[in-house]
């Protein structure tokens, strides 16, 4: 179990495959375990880092308050043990805002930028959203209630329509062994409130593409598209009938987006 012990954390990461380097920044309430449907396919052309954030899985939950840029500063580390002194960067959701930081502070440890179903500063109405979450989970402590809850949040009607998808998705994400602490939740989501890089995206010198899923109703596409707007010659792709987790819902669209991103 590769755990990288850091000057002020440690974190658990793992990394499959060979090539140019990429590393997957995963978002809220999840870890590297949520990248496991395109890991896989991602390793057949690139070298794949896949870590757990500070907060969740099996890295370490910090008692004090932290930052995204803190976190963005974690991946730094991670690379620097790895001996990467410039990697590819995908990031989904909070994943995205710490691949933002990333890019804005350490511009020559970035090559391409991917940003999946992300915005430069988070919603009211969504940091609000995470604080009832967080009360809702303190109260009773029902793991598959919060997994049900971020499913309606997370997918596309049309993956609802599929049989017996959510359920499953339900009954193996409540069940998972890494499931993150109430402290690791409250430590992202006041993160996630203090994020804000509207002026600042604009520093953004890596060369990027914005992936939407046309059905998020977590992250609206139209909150992505200022990414496109604020980062000189971004461009972005939108995935038809995708929610908030567009690899996961539909990991063939995305790795098609990415690899052919990534290898141009």
């Amino acid at each position: 179990m590769p755990i990288a012990k850091l000057k002020n954390i440690s974190l658990y990461y793992e990394t499959h495959g060979k090539g140019d380097p990429v590393l997957l920044i995963s978002g809220l309430n999840s870890d590297s375990a949520s990248w496991a449907g395109v890991c896989g396919k991602l390793a057949k052309h690139f070298f794949v880092i896949a870590f757990d954030n500070r907060g969740s899985g099996r890295s370490d939950t910090p008692k004090k308050k932290y930052s995204i840029r803190e976190m963005a500063d974690d991946a730094i580390g991670l690379l620097d043990r790895l001996q990467l002194k410039k990697c590819n960067v995908i990031g989904h959701s909070m994943g995205g805002y710490i691949a933002q930081e990333l890019a804005i502070y350490y511009p020559e440890r970035v090559g391409k930028l991917i940003l999946e179903t992300t915005a430069s500063v988070s919603s009211t109405r969504n940091n609000m959203l995470f604080n009832d979450f967080l009360k809702r989970f303190e109260k009773d402590h029902d793991n598959e209630a919060l997994m049900r809850l971020w499913a309606y949040w997370s997918f596309s009607p049309k993956t609802f329509e599929r049989k017996n998808y959510i359920e499953t998705f339900i009954k193996y994400a409540s069940a998972y062994p890494y499931l993150q602490s109430t402290e690791g939740f409250q430590g992202q989501i006041n993160a996630i409130a203090s994020f804000n890089a509207c002026a600042r995206i604009k520093n953004i010198k890596s060369k990027t593409l914005i992936i939407t899923g046309s059905a998020d109703i977590l992250i609206y596409p139209t909150e992505s598209m200022e990414l496109a707007k604020g980062i000189k010659g971004s461009v972005s792709e939108e995935i038809k009938d995708a929610g908030h987790c567009v690899h996961v819902e539909n990991p063939d669209a995305f790795i098609s987006k990415v690899v052919q991103f990534l290898m141009n």
